[in-house]
């Protein structure tokens, strides 16, 4: 392999052109996606490639970190995610592209997506019957989530002027999440950011349900204020999720995440019969493959019957 390299700006080593390339890439990306990049570069790529000069990239260096990363980790040692030293390796192999002339044959660290956990019709049944009991904003947002399938963080930046209810339309287009904020190795601080979503299909409008249009209408507020708590105070992912849990708790339902209400509501959309691109603009998705692949499932009862039919012919 030719170890010819261009330098930009007299950058030789890993370590500049990491520098370099989030400086240049900073004013480009969205805040959430910057901050997962620095992170990355300083908790890892730096570090890692310290010093080292760009002429001495190799495949062999390059997969010397992934299998440092997928064994020994971070900071703290530990193993990381297959799927995590992908996303890694991904910036990394960029920030090569952007500064050297090398064709690198590297294959990145293979990954299965988790199943999906969802709720059973029992717990569904019970946790719609807790909800309705001393119905507060907080509670309302989980109904609005069982109805819409919205994520955890659009559901947690939703402000009232966002809900149409004479035209019967809820309008995503923000999105609230916490990120981290390096502060130099060693050291990680976060912060709140309410920003668009990751991509423009989960900018959308979802038709809201006659029964929640219902609910929606009892609980109106000010157009400042966020549907969670109705006032101009939001309250944050995480914390919401905390009160998510408290709620399966008090309802005697297994250990979930809020993400699993955005899953069964697509299940639920599959086993009546909903098209798939409806659910995928529903949900969000950036294509109707990936809605295809992540929820569409066919049962044993379904497979059964449809082979039946096939068999009328012989």
């Amino acid at each position: 392999m030719a170890k010819k390299t261009h330098y930009k700006r007299n950058i030789k080593t890993i370590e500049q052109a990491t520098k370099d390339f989030l400086a240049q890439s900073k004013p480009k990306l969205k805040e959430s996606t910057f901050a997962r990049y620095s992170f990355i570069c300083e908790r890892h790529i730096i570090p890692y490639f310290k010093d080292i000069e760009l002429y001495s990239l190799n495949d062999e260096a390059v997969k010397n970190f992934i299998q440092d990363k997928l064994y020994n980790g971070g900071l703290t040692g530990k193993p990381i995610s297959a799927k995590t030293v992908n996303d890694m390796t991904c910036l990394l192999l960029q920030i090569i592209k952007n500064y050297c002339k090398l064709t690198l044959d590297v294959e990145k660290p293979n990954y299965r997506q988790n199943e999906i956990n969802i709720f059973t019709e029992a717990e569904y049944n019970k946790l719609k019957a807790y909800l309705s009991i001393g119905v507060d904003s907080k509670k309302l947002g989980i109904v609005v989530a069982m109805l819409t399938g919205i994520r955890i963080g659009e559901l947690c930046a939703l402000k009232w002027d966002k809900i149409d209810l004479e035209s019967g339309v809820i309008f995503i287009d923000k999105t609230m999440q916490r990120i981290k904020v390096t502060a130099g190795i060693g050291k990680a601080k976060t912060k709140i950011i309410i920003d668009t979503p990751k991509s423009s299909t989960s900018i959308r409008k979802i038709p809201i349900p006659s029964i929640l249009l219902s609910k929606l209408e009892s609980f109106r507020a000010s157009q400042n204020a966020y549907l969670l708590t109705n006032t101009t105070d939001y309250i944050e992912p995480r914390i919401y999720q905390r009160h998510f849990k408290s709620y399966l708790q008090a309802c005697t339902i297994k250990d979930n995440n809020f993400h699993t209400l955005r899953h069964t509501f697509a299940t639920l959309a599959i086993s009546i019969g909903m098209d798939i691109k409806t659910l995928s603009l529903l949900l969000g998705h950036t294509d109707v493959s990936f809605t295809m692949k992540r929820y569409v499932h066919p049962s044993m009862e379904h497979k059964r019957s449809q082979i039946e039919k096939l068999a009328i012919r012989f």
